[in-house]
């Protein structure tokens, strides 16, 4: 078995319980590309179910909304009601499974030590390219392809996307997939630590507005 073959062994092993699917619908027009999932998202199977989603929500709907994006998008799509503001939104990761070590079990760390240390290095690495080190060279493309093959299915529909945050921005931009129908907003920041309130980051943020208001009218 070849590195290429280990590593894909690696991940199919961890995607069985830990992977985190899109959600992305025929109505989708607006799409954040996020990271990874972390352990609120492997809990409840949807990407931005955390902080991080919360403030997503309060930004786009109102401050009232503080249940976060993603298990908003996952009641709504087990709802099937027709909410304009919910149906164009969708939610991509750059990597369908975690990236750091805390949502997986003792013996899955033990199990696949050596795909979760890449990843771990990859995550916190997002200026640092390319990799000199064959594992992490090997790693990096296992996770671009699979992340090429998502925006691939992107490419004949007109949608906004939307990478949040650095490491998103810098693999979107290394799976280089482009469509002439796409629309890309490429300075926002990571939902993180509230950050898409501070007074530094307002002009990107106001852009996401105004394209989620734009696309639910």
């Amino acid at each position: 078995m070849d590195t290429a073959e280990k590593f894909e062994q690696q991940y199919q092993s961890l995607a069985h319980n830990y992977e985190v699917p899109e959600i992305i619908s025929q109505e989708t027009k607006l799409i954040f590309i996020l990271e990874s999932p972390h352990v609120a998202e492997v809990q409840n199977g949807v990407p931005v179910a955390g902080a991080s989603g919360a403030t997503m929500s309060k930004k786009l709907f109102g401050p009232e909304y503080a249940k976060p994006l993603g298990l908003l998008l996952k009641k709504h799509q087990q709802e099937v009601l027709e909410r304009p503001s919910l149906d164009i939104v969708g939610l991509l990761n750059v990597c369908n499974i975690p990236m750091q070590e805390r949502p997986y079990s003792a013996k899955d760390m033990e199990n696949n030590r050596e795909l979760l240390d890449c990843l771990g290095k990859i995550r916190t690495s997002a200026k640092k390219t390319p990799f000199k080190e064959e594992a992490l060279v090997v790693v990096e493309d296992l996770l671009l392809t699979k992340f090429k093959n998502r925006l691939e299915k992107l490419r004949d529909r007109e949608v906004t996307l939307i990478p949040c945050g650095r490491f998103a921005q810098k693999y979107f931009q290394l799976a280089n997939v482009s469509s002439h129908k796409w629309t890309v907003l490429m300075d926002v920041p990571h939902p993180s630590y509230n950050s898409w309130s501070r007074d530094r980051y307002q002009q990107s943020v106001n852009k996401v507005i105004e394209a989620f208001n734009r696309h639910k009218i």
